[in-house]
C-alpha cells in the first residue's frame, strides 16, 4: 500500500476552538484562506457558514451560544437552527 504525507489547513472558530461545522465535519483545504473560503460559503453561499469578521475572527456556525450570535450578527449574519432562516442583513 502506498501512502504519503499530505498537509492542509483546518479551520478553528476563533471563540470556541471547535474544528468542525454544525454537520459533523471538519473543513480543511490546501491554503489557509481556501479553507475560510470553504467554511464561510457553504455549498457556494455566503449567507451560510461560518462568519469572517472585520477584525479577522473566524466564528463556527454553532447556533445556542451569545458570543457566536453576537459576531454574526455584528457581521450581518443571523443564523438560527433552521437553514432556511439565515439571512444577510
Amino acid at each position: 500500500m502506498a501512502t504519503r504525507p499530505v498537509a492542509c489547513f483546518i479551520a478553528v472558530c476563533d471563540l470556541c476552538g471547535t474544528s468542525e461545522t454544525s454537520e459533523g465535519y471538519t473543513p480543511h483545504g490546501p491554503t489557509e484562506q481556501a479553507v475560510i473560503d470553504i467554511v464561510t460559503e457553504k455549498w457556494g453561499d455566503p449567507s451560510c457558514g461560518w462568519t469572517h469578521t472585520a477584525d479577522g475572527r473566524l466564528v463556527c456556525d454553532t447556533v445556542d451560544d451569545t458570543a457566536h450570535k453576537t459576531a454574526h450578527e455584528e457581521a450581518g449574519k443571523t443564523i438560527t437552527s433552521c437553514a432556511m432562516t439565515v439571512t444577510f442583513t
